[in-house]
């Protein structure tokens, strides 16, 4: 019995992650921005570095799948393949986008509260947070990152700017 019953969560968990997969791919990239609540960076944070220095995100980032991986019409994260302004300002947003989706999945794992004794909604939780928290922190390891590339690719287009204007 607690194994079909086990089998059924895993079914709806899937469903679950499905469905907030699928919103967050429909959603317009205009709804994004690395600098609102949600995204943007904490002081804590120290520009990613405490997810390398605590977590040793570096050596395991890239050994996990990719929705990209699986599905070529989206926008792949693993790592940089250009060094556009635009297209790394994309990256950024699309990072924005994924780190959306893992916390909805998160959330919505509450859902098994309503059918479920206290044991198996532990369990299922615990599961979308042990399956979505690495994908989050990778975002929020890469987005600074990222944007300290963008940052200093601007100050250099200015500084170009600035000494052409002077000559």
């Amino acid at each position: 019995m607690k194994f079909i019953t086990l089998f059924n969560n895993l079914f709806v968990f899937l469903i679950i992650s499905v469905i907030n997969t699928v919103i967050s791919i429909a959603l317009p990239i205009s709804l994004f921005h690395y600098d609102s609540w949600l995204f943007r960076e904490r002081n804590w944070e120290k520009n990613g570095a405490v997810y390398q220095g605590c977590l040793g995100v570096k050596k395991w980032k890239n050994l996990l799948p990719e929705l990209s991986d699986f599905l070529a019409f989206l926008f792949p994260k693993k790592k940089i393949r250009q060094y556009s302004p635009d297209y790394l300002y994309r990256f950024v947003l699309e990072t924005c986008r994924a780190e959306l989706a893992h916390w909805c999945i998160i959330i919505s794992s509450f859902i098994f509260i309503i059918w479920n004794g206290t044991g198996m909604s532990v369990l299922m939780i615990s599961l979308a947070v042990v399956l979505n928290l690495p994908y989050i922190i990778i975002q929020r390891y890469n987005r600074p990152r990222i944007l300290n590339i963008l940052a200093n690719k601007k100050n250099k287009r200015m500084i170009k700017n600035d000494s052409i204007q002077d000559i």
